[in-house]
């Protein structure tokens, strides 16, 4: 998924992409082959480039709350189950993507400082969670509701790391 830029912003994704790539020693190439980017030496990046980071690792964890929401409609029976496959298979793939994004260890947006200090527990929970969504993902291939729904509760982790490495959103005024 590449998320939209954020207003005003003069880099898209894929050039953040790029700009990480070659930062981190990769150069072009290394962007399309790294599964999971190495962290960002954060002090050779510009403001924008930070913040576009921030900003997309932001919209990829929205669509993975929306996605999250669809299964539980779909798991509900409010929402048709027909898309339960391609719902479960989004969920997996953003999940892998979250992994990577977070990988990069820009901090900023919600995420605590806990994460990046306590590196090993945080990439432990998103391998959980990666593995956790590629297995409701092979369960939704098979178009099984009640299959879904039966790993549902172990496989998607999210309340526990965001417990922990999450801060609550701002009151509205």
């Amino acid at each position: 998924m590449i998320a939209k830029t954020k207003p005003g912003l003069k880099i898209g994704a894929a050039l953040a992409v790029l700009a990480v790539a070659v930062l981190i020693g990769g150069g072009p190439l290394a962007a399309t082959q790294q599964a999971a980017p190495a962290a960002v030496d954060v002090s050779k990046l510009s403001k924008d480039e930070i913040e576009t980071l921030i900003y997309e690792r932001q919209q990829l964890m929205i669509q993975i709350d929306k996605d999250s929401e669809l299964l539980g409609e779909i798991v509900a029976g409010i929402a048709p189950a027909a898309k339960l496959k391609e719902t479960t298979a989004a969920l997996a793939r953003d999940a892998k993507e979250s992994h990577g994004a977070f990988s990069m260890k820009v901090p900023g947006g919600r995420t605590k400082p806990e994460a990046w200090s306590n590196w090993a527990d945080f990439s432990k929970r998103l391998d959980a969670f990666v593995a956790g969504a590629e297995q409701i993902a092979k369960l939704g291939e098979t178009g099984s509701v009640p299959a879904v729904n039966d790993v549902l509760g172990e496989a998607m982790t999210c309340k526990g790391c965001h417990d922990l490495y999450r801060e609550p959103k701002k009151p509205t005024t």
